[in-house]
């Protein structure tokens, strides 16, 4: 197995690591957010309610879990784009397989800095 392929696959361990992150954080936010909504309905004032559940700290939360997915997320696309060039795969077939825009698999391609190959085409 190349080193691109070993690189693939430890950035895709990450990525689904950081799924499984996200979807922990992403059910504490439903958690608060129906209680947010209990605590008003019941009475109390938004910020009131928002201070006692902790709000900036769980909207930090889910905003670095977002960060994190898409850091390893954007990992993996260069990675795949690694990949491709040993396997001479165009950037347009790697787009289609990926779902993405012809222009964004070129910067994507760019930025993995592929090289002159097949994939840089």
């Amino acid at each position: 197995m190349s080193r691109r392929t070993n690189r693939l696959i430890r950035d895709v361990e990450v990525l689904v690591d950081a799924i499984e992150h996200l979807r922990t954080v992403m059910r504490g936010f439903a958690r608060l957010n129906a209680s947010l909504a209990r605590r008003v309905d019941d009475g109390e004032e938004l910020v009131s309610a928002l201070e006692r559940l902790n709000g900036p700290l769980r909207r930090r939360e889910v905003t670095d879990a977002l960060e994190e997915f898409e850091a390893a997320r954007h990992r993996v696309r260069l990675s795949m784009f690694g990949v491709a060039e040993e396997q001479d795969a165009s950037i347009s077939e790697v787009a289609r397989g990926l779902g993405i825009s012809r222009q964004l698999a070129s910067r994507l391609a760019a930025e993995a800095d592929t090289g002159r190959g097949r994939v840089a085409r």
